[in-house]
């Protein structure tokens, strides 16, 4: 049988940080009958005029792709790559909320997910005095992802302060949760595969990349019951869901990452959650061509 073509995007900056991942995911795909070959996003070339030529390495007369794995947080593409008929993981839709905090939040507070209250703004809101609050708060670059671009302001100068150097559009959130705590839910074809607790003990974010320290964590009843309510909302292929957690203990939706990094679950557990993604990408691929028949 011949094998599925793929490709997996990554920025060109990002591929030499990501070779260890990438590679698995080469390998476990190849044992799916599935070739995946990587291709950083810059060297992308998109024929946008013309649909049966819509995008000129992705697809010719010679050489198609039947999937794309997209981890370059650029979300048109996946939309771009879907009306030509490729399979993307995520899809468009999921990769444009997981991409913007504003969707995100949007859309997750809407089925009814408990989360801060978040606010989408314009800085001008802050530079021209305007009647938002002005305590304590958390103000995030809604693009940003890994921690960047989120700021603590601790009173009304330090946020006018703050809001000159970020840009245009954030999404300002008061101070919650256990501070430097929050846990990362990782979940594949809608299944929960596993979660890491994150904490740091000199910083109000968790992120291991910015010094925090990482532990596998078994979710419980009520736990899992949560993230069923975004899994029936929302078909999810590979994405990493963060949660805050309130003084009583309970999860509050954070953010979620459609190019979810995955070394601290690979540290602290024995999941090879990219033979899983692989295994889940052949049996969807597989679905299609019984559609199609």
């Amino acid at each position: 049988m011949e094998k599925k073509r793929g490709l997996v995007i990554y920025k060109q900056h990002e591929i030499t940080r990501n070779i260890k991942f990438i590679n698995m995911l080469q390998q476990h795909c190849l044992k799916m009958e599935l070739h995946l070959e990587v291709m950083p996003y810059e060297q992308l070339c998109i024929h946008l005029s013309n649909p049966k030529d819509l995008a000129g390495p992705l697809i010719d007369d010679e050489l198609h792709y039947h999937f794309v794995i997209n981890r370059s947080a650029t979300p048109w593409l996946n939309e771009v790559l879907e009306l030509a008929g490729i399979r993307c993981f995520n899809t468009a839709y999921v990769a444009r909320i997981a991409n913007d905090k504003r969707l995100s939040h949007a859309v997750l507070s809407n089925i009814g997910i408990p989360m801060l209250s978040s606010t989408a703004v314009h800085k001008h809101f802050f530079l021209n005095d305007n009647k938002i609050s002005k305590e304590r708060m958390i103000i995030k670059d809604p693009l940003g992802k890994g921690g960047t671009g989120v700021k603590l302001a601790d009173d009304s100068e330090e946020i006018h302060e703050l809001v000159t150097s970020l840009n245009d559009n954030l999404l300002v959130q008061p101070v919650g949760g256990q501070k430097g705590k929050d846990l990362r839910v990782y979940i594949v074809g809608n299944h929960i595969i596993g979660a890491i607790l994150r904490e740091s003990a000199t910083d109000f974010r968790a992120n291991v990349s910015m010094g925090g320290s990482a532990r596998f964590y078994e979710l419980n009843q009520s736990e899992k019951r949560l993230i069923s309510f975004i899994t029936d909302a929302i078909h999810l292929d590979f994405v990493g869901i963060d949660f805050l957690i309130d003084n009583d203990g309970n999860l509050l939706f954070n953010e979620m990452e459609d190019a979810v990094g995955c070394r601290s679950l690979y540290i602290h557990s024995a999941i090879d959650i990219a033979e899983i993604f692989a295994a889940y990408i052949a049996k969807e691929l597989e679905k299609e061509d019984i559609r199609k028949a």
